[in-house]
This record gives C-alpha cells, sequence and structure tokens, in this order.
C-alpha cells in the first residue's frame, strides 16, 4: 500500500497518510460539495418559482425560504444576502436564456444568417410570453445588480454574451475586412438585445414607436458591415425553432430543468 508523507497541523513531524484515507477525505468533501450545490439549487429554484408568481415584482428572502420549505437561517448558509440570491438566480436563468437561444437557430447553418437568427430569436422571445413572469422578473433583477454590481452582473451574463460573441466571430469570417473587433461588435448587438428586451418587457421610456426584431436584426448586421434586404432577414426568421415551448417564460424554463436535474 502507497502512503506519503503529509505535515501534521501544528507540529514539524510527519505523518503517513494512506491511499484510502485520501480516498475517504476526497468522497467526504465531494459528497459535502454535491450537498451544498444541490441545496442551492433549490434556493434558486424557490426564488424563480416567488418571481414567476409575483411577476417579477417582489421577493423576500423569507417568501424564497418558506417556498423552499427550509428556516431563513439555512438560506443564509448559501446566500449572504438577498442581493447574493437573485445574482445567482440570474446567471442560472443566463445559461437558460443561451439555451433557449441556441435550441431556436439550430438549424441555421449559414454563420451570417446564425447571427440575424439569434438576434431575431432573443428579440421574440418577450412577445412570446408576454410582458410577465419572467421577463419581467429577470429585467428588474438586471436593473438592480447594475447598480450593485456592474462586474458581477457582467460575469452572470457570459453565457448570452458568449453566444453573441460567438456568432460575430463566424459570421465576420464570412467576410473580409472586419469592420471592427469582435468584442466591440459584440457590445454593439448585446447594447441594442439589451435594451429593447427592457423596453419590450418594463414599457417604453421614450416616445418613439419601438421597431420589431426584423428591425433589430436588420440594424445590427447593417452597423456590423453585413447588410441584407429585410426579405433576407424574414426568411430567416420563419426558420427560427421558436414554438409555443419554447417561447415559455425562462424563470419557468429554469424551474423545470432545475427540477428535471434532481431526477
Amino acid at each position: 500500500m502507497q502512503t506519503e508523507p503529509i505535515a501534521a497541523a501544528g507540529a514539524d513531524d510527519q505523518v503517513e497518510v494512506a491511499d484510502w484515507q485520501r480516498r475517504v477525505v476526497g468522497r467526504s468533501l465531494n459528497d459535502a460539495r454535491r450537498r451544498s450545490i444541490d441545496r442551492g439549487a433549490r434556493f434558486i429554484r424557490a426564488a424563480a418559482k416567488v418571481l414567476e408568481r409575483t411577476n417579477g415584482e417582489s421577493l423576500t428572502v423569507q417568501e424564497v425560504a418558506d417556498e423552499a420549505g427550509q428556516s431563513l437561517r439555512t438560506l443564509y448558509q448559501y446566500f449572504a444576502s438577498k442581493d447574493d440570491l437573485l445574482l445567482a438566480v440570474y446567471e442560472e436563468s443566463s445559461g437558460t436564456y443561451a439555451r433557449m437561444i441556441r435550441a431556436a437557430i439550430a438549424q441555421v447553418v449559414d454563420p451570417v444568417e446564425r447571427l440575424a437568427a439569434g438576434l431575431i430569436a432573443a428579440t421574440r422571445m418577450p412577445a412570446l410570453h408576454g410582458r410577465s413572469g419572467v421577463d419581467r422578473g429577470l429585467s428588474h433583477l438586471r436593473l438592480q445588480l447594475s447598480h450593485a454590481e456592474p462586474a458581477l452582473l457582467a460575469r452572470s451574463q457570459e453565457p448570452v454574451t458568449a453566444v453573441f460573441r460567438e456568432l460575430v466571430a463566424a459570421a465576420f469570417e464570412a467576410i473580409s475586412p472586419a469592420p471592427m473587433g469582435v468584442d466591440q461588435a459584440t457590445y454593439f448587438v448585446s447594447a441594442v438585445r439589451s435594451s429593447f428586451t427592457l423596453s419590450s418587457t418594463l414599457g417604453n421610456d421614450l416616445s418613439v414607436e419601438l421597431p420589431d426584431p426584423i428591425e433589430v436584426s436588420v440594424f445590427c448586421l447593417g452597423g456590423l458591415g453585413l447588410e441584407r434586404p429585410r426579405a433576407w432577414h424574414e426568411a430567416v426568421d420563419a426558420r427560427l425553432a421558436m414554438s409555443g415551448d419554447d417561447g415559455r417564460s425562462i424563470l419557468r424554463r429554469l424551474i423545470k430543468e432545475s427540477t428535471d436535474s434532481t431526477r
């Protein structure tokens, strides 16, 4: 049996640790980590349910603890504050949103068409399930978190940002030379998409008519040097996999995914 010396805590002497001991400790730590993640996911799922039920207007940590069937003290063992919990909800929801976009454009192959498809899919999702549920909840969440920790919010949005960075990079490979850097183009695309989604979801605070998803795509691609006629964008739109199921609220989808993953 192989052993290796390790330093004893508070002593200069070394003790021999057998392989089985390392395996036991490793399993114990892995089990504890898995239990912590599972418990954290339960609170995130509960928070998503509360947001969905209240139409994204309110959430208290006590409501989340009650929904999860846990004590408030237990919740604070996993999340330092309400903002910490909401950030986790937003992070998980961003991953769900990214998967929904990828699923909607899965059948589109051409790289420029995929970029247009991603934009149209992302801007159509709020309209598919109205100005309620997830989109309102997540939009309120985004506004709250943007004031508190913009850097953390940026990391939480990375799954969606990564989708558009990937789509922009692939589209730029189809033209030469690229009009700007991939990150800069991703910023412009993401900024327009985010502004459109917030206005569609929480209400338009400008005294002008909102563009439709096709016009958003026309504008963004045109700005990136990828001008295409409206009919081309409409043809891309017709190929999206945006069924009623795919249009389900992101929070509801998050709740379902979390439930399925625990079975």
